[in-house]
């Protein structure tokens, strides 16, 4: 197969609850990639790698993140349905990015994860950078306190507008009843 540098393709999991119409592209998600809250204050913004909009490559994953949220709004939301977007990502752009890569759970990836995790101030402060990277991407890491990644997932986590401009093509791509089947 001829390499012909095609997008990359992520998904997001969310809620229908996230999502509202909007006249320009069809559909703006809540606190979504042109939205994102910087507030380390906020428990849900304590994630692997910081408040930001993530995606993942791999549409498993996707489904497994709509149902948490799914499963945590349920009781004040019943009618909540489990929602996948896909996102599109010029993979030339994507480069152009700051960005901070763990291309496994080695190498200080967990040290990271417990700063972000802990509320500390995104990438800024860290190694005097002024400003947080624009992505990051890297393995998902289970548990607050654990040191072990979840295999078959990653984690792509926008933390900027340059970054989250990159992102095109952003669509429903399937809607649960009221939850994802992830059975294998």
């Amino acid at each position: 197969m001829a390499w012909i540098n095609d997008d990359m393709v992520l998904y997001h999991g969310c809620s229908d609850l996230s999502l509202f119409p909007n006249n320009s592209n069809g559909i703006v998600v809540s606190g979504g990639p042109h939205n994102i809250s910087h507030n380390s204050n906020n428990a849900a913004q304590r994630a692997d790698f910081g408040p930001g909009f993530y995606a993942t490559s791999w549409l498993h994953q996707a489904k497994n993140w709509a149902n948490q949220r799914v499963n945590k709004l349920r009781g004040r939301h019943p009618n909540v349905k489990a929602v996948i977007l896909s996102m599109h990502i010029e993979r030339n752009r994507f480069a152009s990015l700051e960005s901070l890569v763990f291309i496994s759970d080695r190498d200080n990836y967990y040290a990271f994860v417990q700063y972000c995790r802990r509320g500390g101030i995104p990438h800024a402060a860290l190694a005097h950078r002024g400003q947080p990277y624009d992505v990051v991407a890297g393995p998902v890491s289970m548990g607050m306190e654990q040191t072990l990644a979840i295999g078959n997932t990653d984690q792509v986590s926008f933390h900027t507008a340059s970054a989250t401009a990159a992102i095109t093509n952003l669509s429903v791509f399937a809607i649960g009843t009221p939850k994802f089947d992830v059975t294998p």
